[in-house]
């Protein structure tokens, strides 16, 4: 069961990659392209913590040591794209 969790991570990030890739190339937008590559890596990034770092048998507290600075990363992402345009 672990490894078919594992391997669907895996999966997941290499869509996603593949998805990044295809709406940096095919949306003409600079700032909604930005937009949908920025939510797939923190999207990867969610996954990869919890389930390569076994983060979801962790404590609540321990979680949202992780995943808060994550969302002001986001937010600085996001202010930065948004001074581009």
């Amino acid at each position: 069961m672990r490894v078919q969790v594992l391997a669907g991570v895996w999966l997941y990030t290499i869509l996603a990659l593949v998805t990044e890739v295809y709406a940096s190339e095919n949306i003409p937008s600079v700032v909604t392209a930005a937009t949908v590559v920025i939510i797939f890596a923190l999207s990867q990034a969610a996954a990869i913590v919890l389930f390569y770092m076994d983060l979801k048998d962790e404590p609540g507290s321990v979680i949202l040591m992780v995943i808060i600075p994550i969302m002001f990363l986001a937010g600085l992402l996001i202010s930065v794209v948004a001074s581009l345009g």
